[in-house]
């Protein structure tokens, strides 16, 4: 590591058993400057720009460097970008958080992946699940809406089986995601991870639908679910892209 570094190391949220990554920016002499919350176990309760030890700041985890997206600034401006916040008060985990503060000092722009990968995922659910429910809706009265895999095989499905499918398969991809970025993974990568993570899980979860049927209705459901989750998935990207 070095002066400008963009530092993280590995902690649990609120003491639970999920982990987030902490960031800051090595100062070079031993210390780093990081927003954090006044009270961890109250994210939500304020915070400030702080100026801790390297110890203080690991806590006796693993410290990493972070290089996405890439440092705009050099070392010495980016190490003067954070001295100049010290004592700065103000901390939100969604708009205002740690990896906001050091991706600012370091490119300029405020970005969290970890805000990004959550947020995605959720706007994922609910756009899968308004899908299901408005295909419902436009059906009237029939009971159950048609999905056509790619082997040409006709699977009718009810909300019963789409809306929970999206929910489980969308929070299987935010898990997969998840450690991938926490793995170090670029963002794209981790995208894919979350992708076919995903994928898996609507397949998983259309085929337990289709177990009364057999083991033909098992493959038969597989294939509703993978194709569901590659339509919603298609879907969401034409959407961002127009963003």
């Amino acid at each position: 590591m070095a002066a400008g570094d963009r530092v993280r190391v590995e902690r649990r949220l609120m003491g639970s058993t999920v982990r987030y990554m902490h960031h800051g920016i090595d100062a070079g002499d031993g210390t780093v400057v990081h927003a954090r919350p006044d009270d961890f176990r109250n994210p939500w309760g304020g915070g400030r720009v702080d100026r801790s030890s390297l110890a203080e700041f690991a806590r006796g985890g693993l410290v990493l460097v972070t290089t996405e997206p890439p440092a705009r600034h050099l070392p010495a401006e980016v190490v003067a970008r954070a001295l100049a916040h010290v004592g700065r008060s103000g901390y939100c985990p969604v708009v205002d958080n740690c990896e906001h503060f050091a991706s600012w000092c370091a490119t300029g722009e405020r970005v969290s992946r970890q805000v990004d990968i959550v947020l995605g995922r959720l706007c994922g659910a609910a756009a899968r699940a308004m899908a299901a429910v408005s295909a419902r809706t436009a059906a009237g009265t029939v009971e159950r809406m048609a999905v056509r895999t790619v082997l040409g095989t006709t699977v009718r499905v009810g909300l019963r089986t789409l809306v929970p499918a999206a929910i489980v398969a969308e929070g299987a991809a935010l898990a997969a995601e998840w450690a991938a970025h926490h793995a170090g993974r670029p963002a794209a990568a981790s995208r894919r991870a979350g992708e076919a993570a995903g994928l898996a899980a609507s397949a998983a979860a259309f085929a337990v639908a289709g177990l009364p049927a057999g083991p033909g209705g098992m493959i038969a459901g597989a294939l509703a679910g993978a194709a569901t989750w590659a339509a919603g998935s298609a879907v969401n990207h034409a959407v961002s892209r127009r963003r």
